[in-house]
Parts: C-alpha cells; structure tokens; sequence
C-alpha cells in the first residue's frame, strides 16, 4: 500500500465560512437504493458575499451535466472545506462555487478539475502533465489547448464511443479538456495513467475524469473512474471522512426557503504511509479484551467501526486504533474450513486469527494479483485452500493460498469479462456450493454466472436466456428442494425450480422491499430475505416481514443474513445488529458494545473444542 496515506484526520472548525446568507431556492434530495450512506441534498442556493446576491445552482449543474450517469450520487452535503468556497463531493467528481482570480474574482460553479488534482503527482500518480507522442487519426472533435481528440475511436481503431458519451453529459463542461487521446492504458512510466487501475483496457484522460471501454457492457459500455471518492479519501484517510459531519447521510431534505448553514470543516492530515510488503500484526488490545478463542462467533462488518466479533457475552471491536486493520470500513465477512477470518475492505483482505493476529492483502502487496482494494464479497476455503473475492468493478480474485511462493503476486488469479465468461466486472456477492459438483455464484449488474469449480464451464442467468425478473442481481441461495432463489436490487426475487418455469415475488406477495440484498436457507428449510424494508420471511408458501415497528428490529434496512449452530437467525442493519431465536427478535446497538450502528456483513465462526 505503498503511497496511501493511513490513519485518523485532525478535523477543526475554521472561524468563518466567507459567506452571508445563504437561502434554498430549490432542491434534490437523492436516495441511492441500498444505501443509507448516499442520501444528500444537491441544491440550488442563493448566496450574499460582499454584499451582493449571487446564485450556486449545484441542482441544475448536476442535472445539465448528465446528472446520475456523469457524476453519481452525491456523497457529501454542500459544505466548505476553504474559506469563501462551497463543496460538494460526488461519486465520480467534486463541485466547487468558488472564486476565478483568471476571470477577475468573479464567482462561478463548476467540476473540480479531479484529475488535474488527483493525478498531478498528489496521489502518487505519475501524471506528466499532456500525454505526448500519440496521434488519433479517427474522426472526432479536437478540444483544448493541447491539441487531442475525442472520438468513438481509440488510436488503433479499437470502438471506444467516448466521443458520443462525452457530448451526452456535457462535453467540456462536465468533463474538461482531454489530456490523453483514447488509447489501451499500458500503465508504463512514459504515459497518463491510474497506478490502481488494471492496464489493457481502452481509457482517455480529462482534467476532470477517466473515461474507460467495457466492450461486453452493451448497457452501459462507458464507464467513469470514481474520481470523487478518490478525491475524498485523499484528503480524509483511513475513512476519516466517516467523522465528518457533511458526508453523514441526511435523513432530512432542505425546504424552499429556508436559511442553509453550511458545515465548516477543515482536514488536516496526520497520517503516515504504510508500505508495500504483506504484513502480520497482533491486536493490541489486552487477552482479556479479546473474544473468546473457543467459544461461537458471531462477526460483523461494519461500514464505521472496523470488524465487531460476538461471543455470547460481550463485543469485541478490531479497527486501525487496536489491530492491523487499516480502515473501519468492512463490506464482507466469510470464515473459512479452518476457522480463519477473512474481512472484505476499502483496502484489501485481512485475515484474523481467534487470537487477534491481522494479516492484510492489498493490491500493491500482491503485485496487483488482487483486482481491487474495494472488496465487496468474500467466499471460499470451504473446500481447498481457495479464496473469492468480489469486486465492484474489477470483477473476481481468485487467492490460492496452496500456491503461495516468495513471489509477492504468485497464488493469485483474475476473472473479468475480458478474460472470463462472468458477465459483468461489478460484483454484488458470491455464493458457494460445497456439494458436488462444486460451483460458485456471481451475482452482478448484468445478470448470474454459475462456475463449475471442477471443469471450468460457465452458465449465464438473465433477462434474455431465462425468466429472472432483472439483470442487478443482489443475492442467490438453494433451498432444500433444489430450487433456485435469486434476489435483485430493484425487482424482488426470482424463484424456479425447473428452470423451466419461473416465478416473480415483490412487495405485492408481502416482501418488505423489492430491493433485496441477502437470502439465507436455514437449516430447518425457512427462507430468509434481507431488505431494504426489513427481515422477510417464508414458510409454506407465506411470507412475513419483520420490522422495526413489528418486531423491535433496529432498523428497517436489512443487509445480511446469517444462522449459527444453536438455529438463531442474525441480520447486519444500518441500525445494529439483530438475532431471532424463533420467537422473538433481540437488538444489539452500539449501547451493547457493537463498534458501529451501520453494519454491513455477518458471518458465524463455530466454536473450537
């Protein structure tokens, strides 16, 4: 992780924003299904500064340069981090109202020039400024100083279609002027190029953004690199933007009319940098402090609070304050056949011993044999010695840790839509089938794909070949009869036990939510299904919803599922944890000892004898 800065923000109020009144004079406030995390206002403000009446429309900014599909959702409220500027961060860029010394201090609203940041050697980028040397000879417009072209076309003639994409959502505006020309990113030392990212793919840089060709994406072929959450977690390390105040969701859109009081805040890091090497540390936390290293473990990941184990009577928290963990952020949890941890991250893969020892994986550490640092779903060593985990958009890695050598990289394997049959490179969660003949399911953006781990054979579900209601696949479980049970993000679930024939359930057959995000078969055959409306259960052809106002659940927003030995059903909320023990429901919050409220991922580890 060499070049990652690591570790807690010094945040401290700055005296003034540099503003008078501030007024809403219209506002949307959005909601990314799924996520409790993206729900911020964007709004359309009134600004008195200097005594005169200006306007920072960051509303119809967003909604005149290609709204959702350009930028994302907002992941900030407007805010200032610099006295006399108004910020907002986005998924895929950051927005300033601010002063233009060049056009004679006149206001203006516009994109932060992200990867003129980013990449200007602030992120250990080896950005060079202008790519030289490089002539695209397909049609196209020319923009900017430096002479290159956007074009549907990359320089050896590969389709890239950024031309169309980049006048869909804006053109300079929105975007800037190219750095590059559309070319395969070979990530060499002479050219433009994200260090995190993996080479072979058709990209072009703009002073703005990174447009990147996914050719088996027929939906959406053009993808933007996440410039604004790289921006973000730039200048708040180790997650430290969780602290502050403007990226914490808002549960209240702002009224027409009212005075807005932007938050102030200030980032000052204190960090230091980590290196490369794959490194084992032990919790600092005392024996005592530790959980029991033979009993039942309930784990949870956390989006604020590290890795949270249960062991009957107290919690344990391991987070960057007390263990090798390098963030609080876990988005995926799996326990192996040898009893080990494995926690998913925004910065690799650590393992966690019952004792408290902490080894982590990142991708610098692997020699880029991990895909991503943005883990999003674990599976495995349930069988072998191998290790899944899910990206969200860089596909699959595969970690054989039979194969491991001296070299860093070795025991490592990819699976991307370039070089696999797995239809989409953004992966929702993986499913594991130990019976024979062994599998392993992908859920993704653009459908289901079954793996044969013992001939390699890949089968695809979908819209086209199949009777699944959607393509955004969430969650996939096998009952006790065979059947097939397949969860979506905006569509409900999908059942079928013949293949042949395929039945649709939504809120209208009682789910709490037709956004799905997790589906358990218990042991005594009962289905279970997380969503974003509560805890939906099925028994005999009859589902049942459990909520916060029915069954005293800390939330509503149910994210994961799982079952330990005693037959209790435990469910991740983004208000806690909760556990049924077949007649009623107990919470477990952050008054109990839980490290975060907003949890992400369980997994049960069974006791030692």
């Amino acid at each position: 992780m060499a070049g990652i800065v690591t570790g807690p923000a010094a945040l401290a109020a700055q005296t003034s924003s540099g503003f008078g009144e501030i007024r809403v004079l219209g506002n949307t406030y959005s909601s990314a299904p799924g996520n409790s995390l993206l729900r911020h206002n964007i709004p359309h403000l009134s600004v008195i500064v200097d005594g005169q009446a200006l306007t920072a429309d960051f509303k119809g900014f967003f909604e005149s340069t290609g709204g959702l599909k350009r930028w994302g959702f907002p992941t900030s409220e407007v805010h200032v981090e610099e006295s006399g500027t108004l910020t907002q961060y986005f998924q895929r860029g950051v927005v300033d109202f601010h002063r233009r010394p060049d056009l004679g201090n006149a206001y203006v609203l516009e994109r932060r020039l992200a990867w003129d940041f980013f990449g200007g050697g602030v992120g250990g980028s080896p950005d060079l400024g202008v790519e030289p040397g490089t002539t695209n000879n397909n049609s196209g417009e020319i923009h900017g100083p430096w002479g290159h072209k956007v074009s549907n076309f990359s320089v050896g003639g590969y389709p890239a279609k950024f031309l169309d994409f980049f006048n869909e959502l804006g053109g300079v505006a929105a975007f800037g002027y190219p750095k590059t020309e559309a070319r395969v990113d070979t990530n060499t030392s002479d050219s433009v190029y994200i260090a995190a990212a993996t080479p072979g793919f058709v990209r072009q840089y703009f002073q703005s953004a990174v447009m990147e060709y996914h050719p088996l994406d027929a939906a959406e072929p053009v993808k933007l690199r996440l410039l604004g959450d790289d921006l973000r977690n730039q200048k708040y390390p180790g997650g430290s933007w969780q602290q502050v105040v403007p990226f914490n969701a808002s549960t209240t859109p702002l009224v027409t009319g009212s005075v807005f009081v932007p938050q102030v805040v200030e980032a000052t890091t204190t960090a230091t940098t980590t290196t490369t090497t794959t490194t084992t540390t032990t919790a600092s936390a005392s024996a005592s402090t530790l959980p029991s290293t033979t009993a039942e473990l309930v784990v949870v990941g956390t989006s604020a609070g590290g890795l949270a184990m249960y062991d009957g009577a107290r919690w344990t928290s391991f987070g960057p304050s007390n263990s090798g963990l390098s963030t609080n952020v876990v988005r995926a949890v799996v326990v192996d056949k040898d009893g080990l941890i494995w926690a998913g991250t925004d910065s690799g893969v650590y393992s966690v011993t019952r004792a408290g020892a902490v080894t982590g994986y990142s991708k610098a550490s692997t020699n880029n044999g991990l895909g991503s640092n943005d883990v999003r779903a674990l599976a495995g060593r349930q069988s072998g010695s191998v290790l899944w985990v899910g990206h969200a958009d860089q596909g699959v890695s595969r970690f054989d840790s039979s194969a491991v050598t001296s070299d860093a990289g070795s025991g490592w394997d990819r699976f991307r839509p370039d070089n696999s049959s797995l239809p989409s490179s953004m992966v929702r969660d993986l499913y594991m089938v130990t019976e024979s003949p062994e599998s392993l399911w992908f859920t993704t953006a653009n459908g289901v794909a079954r793996y044969d781990r013992v001939d390699g054979a890949w089968t695809l579900h979908n819209t086209v070949n199949s009777g699944i209601v959607s393509n955004d696949v969430t969650a996939v479980a096998i009952d006790a009869t065979g059947a097939f049970w397949f969860g979506t993000a905006t569509a409900g679930v999908s059942y079928t036990k013949s293949r042949a024939v395929w039945t649709t359930y939504t809120t209208v057959e009682g789910l709490g939510s037709n956004n799905v995000r997790d589906i358990l078969v218990a042991a005594d055959g009962v289905v279970w299904i997380a969503t974003e409306g509560g805890v939906t259960r099925y028994v005999n052809g009859v589902f049942s919803n459990s909520t916060v106002a029915g069954a005293g659940l800390p939330s509503n927003s149910a994210r994961a599922l799982a079952e330990d030995k005693q037959g209790n059903i435990w469910v991740a909320t983004d208000g806690g944890v909760a556990r049924f023990d077949g007649a009623t429901w107990k919470a477990f919050t952050t008054n109990d000892g839980l490290a975060s409220n907003l949890t992400t991922a369980l997994a049960i580890a069974p006791a030692i004898s």
